[in-house]
């Protein structure tokens, strides 16, 4: 007789369920912090979902509905209940909260072994999504200074103008608790870019990075970033489709570690993939 699928029932995720959302992404090697599950949580407390079966949590998926569209992330099965097709049915979970948000597009970073499931579902490769890591010297510049609150409200601005959506909730969130790791490159008076960062287990992460004046100075927010982070491995995620962030990038012997696809479902955007984007924020938000 063909074997039953187990029944698995979908709940929203809260704070309590981020332990085991850690030892998710834990497992898959993937450098998550509790920080960044509370980020997603304060978002929106609504838009995360953790799959079980018979009381028992097996799985997740998170999404962040902005204006225009969404994103998709951390869709991940415990291994034994993978192959069910379970992963298959909280991915449409996600995708119909999403558009009974009126989100009709969606976005996400899709790892090599899931794309088949992503384009089953409609899903359609863009570009790659680069992994790069690498040690930058670092040099202070007179241009370059720290980030401060009163900075938020242009920058929110600048970031929605090229990200495509507001997502202050988490640059508020990277500026409280990583302030060290923020800083902005002002020239005259003139913001002509900001860069980003947050703490990881062994490596610190860059992202958000943006250049408002796509110039060479965007390395001299790279290289005074670097002297808060004591020669620390630097993580960063970057579209190819940045061909100025990548040649930055390796001139500074970053090497690529991995690469995810960015895919789209839906009608088609140029959310998310302006030049004026040096790093992603994370593959889960964008």
């Amino acid at each position: 007789m063909p074997m039953l699928r187990p029944f698995m029932q979908i709940r929203e995720m809260s704070k309590k369920d981020i332990d085991f959302a850690l030892s998710l992404t834990s497992a898959e090697g993937w450098s998550s912090t509790r920080r960044d599950f509370e980020d997603l949580l304060e978002f929106d407390h609504q838009a995360c979902f953790i799959a079980e079966i018979d009381g028992e949590s097996i799985g997740m998926v998170t999404t962040v509905p902005y204006d225009g569209f969404g994103y998709i992330g951390n869709l991940i099965v415990v291994e034994q209940h993978r192959k069910k097709r379970l992963g298959t049915e909280l991915m449409e979970f996600a995708l119909k909260y999403l558009e009974d948000r009126g989100v009709m597009t969606q976005i996400l970073d899709g790892v090599q072994d899931a794309i088949r499931l992503y384009e089953r579902v409609g899903f359609r490769k863009v570009c790659k999504s680069l992994r790069l890591e690498g040690i930058v010297k670092p040099k202070e510049s007179e241009d370059v200074r720290y980030m401060t609150q009163r900075d938020l409200v242009l920058i929110d601005q600048l970031d929605t103008q090229y990200f495509g959506a507001c997502r202050k909730r988490f640059l508020q969130s990277l500026l409280t608790h990583y302030p060290r790791l923020c800083r902005v490159l002002d020239i005259d008076g003139e913001m002509h870019g900001f860069i980003m960062g947050s703490e990881r287990r062994d490596s610190i992460r860059i992202g958000p990075w943006v250049m408002i004046h796509r110039s060479n100075r965007a390395e001299d927010l790279l290289a005074s970033f670097a002297t808060e982070t004591s020669n620390q491995v630097l993580k960063i995620g970057v579209l190819e489709s940045n061909s100025m962030a990548i040649q930055l990038l390796k001139r500074h012997d970053f090497i690529n570690t991995s690469y995810s696809w960015r895919m789209l479902r839906g009608p088609d955007g140029d959310w998310t993939f302006s030049n004026h984007l040096y790093a992603i924020c994370s593959p889960a938000r964008g």
